[in-house]
């Protein structure tokens, strides 16, 4: 989960880096922007209050807080095809770095039968 928070509120906005400060991260690397307001963005937007389309009211916990992120990140499809793509990349580079251990031990022992 990677997140930039904007809140005009400002209690809400440090209580927000508290519960979240392991997955903050730069706008340019956020996947979602958390924000108290009806704010426009190419990211996926997470909003807390009391709006009608609000994913999550005040007041809240930390654990609820967590529960709302994890079901949004689940429900929204733009987040899921991040995640599939990461999966994806990730398999890809697991698999590179297997064939280039193959291909050095390879290296490695033919040198070891010359020597």
């Amino acid at each position: 989960m990677k997140v930039i928070v904007k809140c005009v509120s400002p209690l809400l906005q440090r209580t927000l880096e508290i519960y979240l400060k392991p997955y903050l991260y730069d706008i340019e690397l956020a996947e979602v922007l958390i924000t108290d307001t009806q704010a426009l963005s190419e990211k996926v937007v997470f909003r807390i209050g009391d709006m009608p389309d609000a994913q999550l009211s005040v007041p809240f916990t930390q654990e609820e807080l967590m529960d709302a992120l994890e079901k949004f990140y689940e429900t929204n499809p733009r987040l899921v095809q991040i995640q599939h793509t990461k999966e994806t990349l990730e398999s890809m580079i697991e698999k590179l770095n297997r064939r280039h251990q193959e291909k050095i031990a390879k290296l490695i022992r033919r040198y070891h039968e010359e020597a």
